[in-house]
């Protein structure tokens, strides 16, 4: 009756990363781990882009208008806009 119990609220529960994977086979367990896995290694390689991205337009702004870093940051300032002053 406990091990009931301890079932219903463990599949209840809306916090249980596993829920969703109890009534899985094996196999249909391993076919979602590496179909995350993949969907991990895609993610990984647009972050490696984006990051490449990033480290050249650093560097094409400081060889081309090293003055745009030496502003203080403000954060209350939207992208793509550009005070008058």
């Amino acid at each position: 009756m406990v091990d009931e119990d301890l079932r219903k609220i463990l599949d209840s529960n809306p916090f249980d990363a596993t829920g969703g994977y109890r009534s899985l086979t094996y196999e249909e367990v391993l076919q979602e781990l590496v179909k995350h896995k993949e969907l991990l290694r895609r993610k990984d390689i647009h972050i490696r882009e984006l990051e490449d991205y990033i480290d050249n337009l650093l560097v094409r702004v400081m060889e081309e208008t090293p003055s745009i870093l030496r502003m203080p940051y403000e954060p209350s300032r939207k992208a793509g806009k550009f005070s008058n002053s």
